[in-house]
């Protein structure tokens, strides 16, 4: 299968594995059947505190789905599983190694997080086939990483190396080839260990304030402030605090 979904503890691990590196549309779906899955579980014994996202990202689309148009009567957006997993409620983590091109960089974009390997390169080859990035990299690039670097990668088709990579912005750390999944793990496990409704608004108060003027986004962090401070979880931490005790968050 090109994209499988596992569970460890309360973390969520999507695996890619588009055949020969290539995406169509079934692996993108597949995509967001997953991330739509694990997004869905926030609550109860079983729920989802973090996404991990691993395997390979791939280097470009299959011929079929480069012929594919998107936007008639009845047809889904080629991207559209890729929105699905930026659209996840909890934080996701991107292990990453190898050739992240063209919709791999999409789906890259649309994690939190990015650590990745070495070995691992970055590109937006679009333009030199007269097209554009079909799964939001026009938009989610320059976000990560600015205006004109998005138009640096975007315009040329560079590839840029992990290193490039961190400079830039566009990824938060580089490890050796055989340990990024371990470190990736790792840190989602760290971040599924914290409120779990504190993440999510976390990560909800960083993306939606950054579409709006700094006064709208700063009253929209209060607002959630506020919702937050109803939550059992927030009593929890209080009294895990007083304690001097591990608190034993709920998701409520």
């Amino acid at each position: 299968m090109s994209v499988t979904i596992t569970f460890e503890g309360a973390i969520a691990i999507i695996t890619l594995a588009p055949e020969g590196g290539r995406h169509d549309r079934a692996s993108i779906e597949a995509l967001g059947d997953a991330a739509v899955y694990a997004g869905g579980h926030i609550d109860g014994p079983e729920a989802v505190r973090a996404i991990l996202v691993t395997g390979d990202f791939g280097s470009g689309w299959t011929d079929e789905a480069l012929g594919d148009v998107d936007g008639l009567p009845g047809v889904e957006p080629l991207g559209a599983g890729v929105h699905a997993l930026a659209e996840a409620p909890q934080p996701v983590v991107a292990a990453i190694r190898g050739a992240c091109h063209g919709p791999g960089l999409e789906i890259a974009l649309a994690c939190d997080i990015r650590l990745v390997a070495a070995d691992a390169t970055f590109a937006a080859p679009e333009t030199a086939a007269g097209m554009l990035p079909r799964a939001g990299g026009s938009q989610r690039l320059a976000r990560a990483v600015g205006r004109a670097q998005a138009l640096r990668l975007l315009l040329t088709g560079d590839v840029v190396d992990a290193v490039e990579a961190r400079r830039i912005g566009l990824v938060s750390a580089v490890h050796p080839a055989l340990e990024v999944d371990g470190a990736a793990r790792a840190l989602a496990g760290r971040i599924a260990e914290r409120g779990p409704i504190a993440t999510r608004m976390g990560k909800e108060a960083v993306h939606r304030g950054a579409e709006m003027t700094l006064e709208q986004a700063l009253r929209y962090e209060t607002d959630l402030t506020i919702l937050l401070q109803s939550t059992a979880d927030r009593a929890e931490g209080v009294r895990a605090f007083a304690s001097k005790r591990p608190p034993r968050f709920t998701g409520r």
